[in-house]
């Protein structure tokens, strides 16, 4: 018997693995996974550096972490059909790889759009590897503790890209922007090596054989990259023909995408998990979590520096505290989703949210930087209230090999909108204000008023649909 079947053998009654044996799969994954997690927010200091030495806008250099998001969505969206084909242990490996090559194809980028392939491949890696350390944490935990595992993946996930620009920031500062690469790249072939003896396969075998569907791929990706590129559109010369057509080319698109997976055996995002009404309330509200840390994340360290003149360290520094504070309260709202059920952190996530947000419209050039610093902290805890523990909460109602495909929809989707969304807001925010490359305090507001029309807008509807009272498990 081989150390993986060991493994398989070894589970509890209620299907998790021992704890001794969850924490070092989990441990080793998630070392390997915070590289790629860090990676999405790391040239967000480096921005404005970038801006000038390629000479590009705000709106087509914020590409280089909004596309990244974006195609990390898209190949998440491949994730389910990945695990069903290959080992836990093989795909970690593969992800890996791909994530170093595309560092070293980053730091040796002499334009703009070299910069932004080689960002692409290294999203491809982070594509497979954040959905598969999810598939894995609620492999290894039994459901009555998903809360706790989404809790605890919730370090990397929430917590890496919020410290990405506080340490990007001092990098830049200190040795350029191409230094981030190095860092990544570096770290990232370590915990590859190291990885090599000690990760086992966990992974159970699906109960089904699921065939690729390449047309399936070609709609969704040729879709949602036409919502890209007509966001893309409006940032640089607003509306148009050019951005109208691409929107309604990649709405064709994506509405056929659908209507295939409705009707063939083996699709690639099992869209009838939308059948379950309690999974799709947690989706959304997990999408109003995820595009209000990733859009603040962005927008407030490029208000730190071109509306307050601070460097690109300070402009780190200062949602630091707030990095900090995500990567401590994912665990503690995932305990309290287990116990109390997600009505009370809907309740405290969206009141946090839209507090903070609204203060934030208010900031100028002389709003001192720990008021910023407090304002994105708030934030930061209505974010730690819906991100992860939502997630668990979707990936609750469903079982079997559907909790795959569950967390394939939730990441794709999640880190696809929130790439095309942030995209707008930050567009939005150049367009409002007054500079030609950088953004001054109206624009920020008017950016911020929107997220906070979206906040309240997303409470209504979890307070419609969400249940008062906590379940032991979801229900069809």
């Amino acid at each position: 018997m081989n150390k993986s079947e060991n493994i398989q053998t070894n589970r509890t009654e209620d299907g998790g693995l021992p704890p001794r044996q969850r924490h070092m799969v989990l441990g080793i994954m998630m070392a390997g996974t915070t590289a790629a997690c860090i990676s999405q927010s790391m040239m967000i200091a480096a921005l404005p550096t970038i801006m000038q030495e390629f000479l590009v806008g705000a709106g087509l250099a914020q590409l280089i972490t909004t596309a990244y998001i974006f195609t990390l969505g898209l190949f998440s969206a491949m994730s389910a059909y990945l695990v069903s084909k290959l080992d836990a242990r093989r795909l970690f490996f593969i992800a890996m790889v791909g994530f170093i090559v595309g560092c070293c194809a980053s730091l040796f980028a002499t334009n703009y759009p070299v910069l932004l392939a080689s960002r692409l491949v290294q999203a491809i890696g982070a594509g497979i590897l954040l959905p598969l350390i999810q598939v894995v944490a609620l492999s290894v935990y039994p459901k009555s503790q998903y809360g706790k595992a989404m809790g605890i993946v919730g370090i990397i996930i929430g917590f890496a890209p919020a410290i990405g620009p506080a340490i990007s920031g001092s990098i830049v500062d200190a040795w350029g922007w191409r230094a981030v690469f190095v860092a990544l790249g570096t770290v990232s072939a370590v915990v590859t090596l190291l990885a090599i003896p000690f990760l086992p396969n966990v992974m159970r075998k699906p109960a089904t054989h699921q065939r690729f569907d390449a047309l399936s791929a070609v709609l969704f990706s040729f879709g949602a990259i036409c919502l890209l590129a007509a966001t893309a559109c409006i940032e640089q010369s607003g509306w148009g023909v050019v951005a109208a057509a691409s929107i309604a080319l990649g709405a064709v698109l994506l509405f056929a995408f659908a209507r295939r997976q409705l009707r063939i055996p083996n699709p690639l995002l099992k869209l009838s998990c939308f059948a379950n009404r309690q999974f799709t309330v947690g989706l959304v509200l997990v999408l109003l979590g995820n595009l209000s840390f990733m859009a603040a994340s962005i927008m407030v360290p490029l208000f730190v520096q071109d509306v307050q003149g601070a460097s690109a360290a300070v402009s780190g520094l200062a949602i630091l505290p707030g990095a900090v504070l995500l990567g401590f309260l994912n665990p503690i709202t995932g305990r309290l989703l287990d116990s109390h059920g997600p009505w009370p952190l809907l309740v405290a996530g969206c009141a946090l949210l839209l507090g903070g947000t609204l203060a934030f419209v208010a900031c100028d050039a002389e709003t001192p930087l720990w008021v910023v610093t407090v304002l994105y902290g708030v934030r930061i805890c209505g974010v730690a209230c819906l991100q992860m523990p939502m997630t668990a909460y979707a990936s609750k109602q469903l079982s079997g090999d559907d909790v795959a495909q569950g967390t394939a929809i939730i990441t794709s989707i999640r880190q696809i909108s929130s790439a095309l969304l942030s995209s707008v807001l930050i567009g939005i925010m150049a367009l409002a204000s007054s500079g030609d490359l950088g953004i001054d305090a109206h624009g920020f507001g008017v950016s911020f008023s929107i997220l906070a029309a979206l906040t309240i807008v997303g409470f209504v509807f979890g307070a419609v649909f969400l249940p008062k009272r906590r379940k032991a498990s979801g229900r069809r």
